[in-house]
């Protein structure tokens, strides 16, 4: 029985533990993109983590958009990006962890969007991100969260 312990102990904290860390971006960054202000001749992304239980907990999420990091996040966590008119890729790897599919997003200048990332089942299902169920939730995400930047490696 002290064996089934000691792994599910360990298990616990590889899951709490990730490789990558989160680095935050300044402040008053955050309060200005918060609220949720269209870019002239830009397209804005937004990538939101919500908050997660047991081993979705513990993961960090790097959000990756045409191949370029853009954060790593954590629960109640948000990394935003300013693109081109177009369509772009996004996907999500987790450390430690997986990698989600690629989601195409396509914007105009002046749309603000924001995409969910994270995993389903409460943290034990899917890494996933996709577009939230109303703008309402996807708003109060990204205004609950901290600003997070891509992590130095």
């Amino acid at each position: 029985m002290t064996r089934i312990h000691a792994g599910c102990a360990a298990f616990a904290l590889l899951a709490m533990t990730g490789c990558a860390s989160v680095q935050y971006g300044d402040k008053n960054v955050e309060a200005s993109l918060k609220t949720l202000a269209p870019i002239a001749g830009k397209a804005s992304l937004y990538v939101c983590r919500e908050p997660a239980v047991w081993v979705g907990a513990g993961a960090r999420s790097t959000v990756i958009v045409n191949d370029q990091p853009i954060g790593t996040l954590k629960p109640n966590n948000f990394a935003h990006v300013a693109l081109e008119p177009g369509t772009h890729g996004v996907k999500v790897k987790n450390s430690p962890g997986g990698e989600s599919g690629i989601l195409d997003v396509t914007a105009k200048a002046g749309d603000v969007q924001i995409l969910w990332v994270g995993i389903t089942g409460g943290g034990f299902g899917t890494l996933t991100v996709d577009f939230f169920s109303n703008r309402v939730e996807a708003e109060q995400c990204v205004k609950k969260a901290e600003y997070a930047v891509p992590s130095a490696q």
